[in-house]
């Protein structure tokens, strides 16, 4: 498992680490006020160190997986042909993706439907934002380049407390997704807990289809387009909810609006699971990279995300942190309603 485990994840380093550095050599260069620099200047973490931050995600993982923890999902024929057309597809909107970070173009989405403001926006400057169907076959290729292959299984780390809670003896289990996106953590939950009750949301209709398609062969998932700061469902309905990569992208009073709601819809003693990027001091010498970051793309309430008492906030939800995991460049969080 070891040999099969590092030969799978090095090939992956290799192969979104060429497209990061080949993306990276060909846009256009940040500008930045050298007479009155950002925090971040000059301080950013070596490459040296962040191979190391890597090293360390990947054996602890590979214990994991080694101590039968959990399961990982196998690398399949269609795979390799989607990893090919992705990269195809990656170069092909990279120029797009240049000029609108180049020019801080990011309002040029086309909603369909009524979405709320904080939505509608070219996200990372990608191409329709989170509104089209095309984004969504781009963006798990987009995010694996931007975390050099790592960001499957950062994912994966949220698993963690997800399965001692399931391992306490505990059955008919109804879990809650929000902000499916296109699914890729999905998979993995289905590989290692299929008898729990899964319910999918999002609030880009798009990513949600594209989620359908990726996961068909899972007959007895559910979808439900809705926004996370107004879930369709009733109080005290879920033993768990999970949510993956969502916190970062919505404004801070949004974020306490989801609090409100995880907490209506849990039942007493659920667990909330939310893996998200790392924040200020969570890997101090990681610090510079976190605020590099929105100026290198289209994040427009990270800064905020990245210096919030999440543990605080959710507090005033009745939600009582008791898990906290750093994983790379992200980390996952659990809370238990109280």
């Amino acid at each position: 498992m070891s040999i099969g485990y590092f030969f799978n994840q090095s090939t992956k380093f290799l192969w979104y680490s060429a497209h990061y550095i080949i993306s990276f050599k060909y846009s256009t260069p940040i500008k930045i006020d050298k007479t009155n620099p950002p925090s971040f200047y000059g301080k950013m973490p070596s490459g040296k160190q962040m191979f190391f931050e890597m090293i360390k995600l990947l054996n602890e993982e590979r214990k994991l997986i080694n101590s039968k923890f959990y399961k990982i999902p196998k690398t399949q024929l269609k795979d390799l042909l989607s990893a090919a057309k992705g990269s195809f597809d990656f170069f092909l909107d990279l120029p797009k993706i240049d000029k609108r970070r180049a020019s801080g173009k990011f309002s040029e989405v086309k909603a369909k439907k009524d979405l709320p403001k904080y939505y509608l926006r070219n996200f990372h400057y990608q191409t329709d934002g989170y509104l089209s169907e095309k984004s969504a076959r781009l963006y798990e290729f987009q995010v694996e380049t931007l975390f050099t292959g790592c960001a499957a299984t950062m994912r994966r780390f949220s698993m963690i407390p997800l399965i001692k809670y399931l391992n306490s003896n505990k059955t008919n289990i109804k879990l809650l997704d929000i902000g499916t996106g296109t699914g890729e953590i999905i998979e993995s939950y289905k590989l290692n807990f299929k008898d729990t009750d899964i319910t999918c949301s999002d609030l880009s209709e798009e990513y949600l289809n594209v989620a359908k398609q990726k996961l068909k062969k899972f007959k007895d998932l559910k979808y439900v387009n809705c926004k996370g700061e107004e879930l369709p469902f009733e109080g005290n309905s879920y033993d768990i909810i999970t949510s993956t990569y969502m916190f970062h992208e919505i404004p801070t009073e949004i974020r306490k609006r989801v609090f409100s709601e995880v907490s209506r819809v849990l039942k007493k003693d659920g667990i909330f699971v939310l893996t998200d990027s790392l924040q200020i001091d969570d890997n101090p010498k990681l610090n510079p990279l976190l605020e590099f970051f929105p100026y290198s793309t289209h994040e427009p309430f990270y800064p905020k995300y990245i210096r919030e008492n999440l543990k605080e906030v959710a507090k005033n939800y009745g939600l009582e942190m008791y898990y906290n995991k750093n994983a790379y460049l992200s980390k996952s969080m659990a809370f238990r309603k109280l």
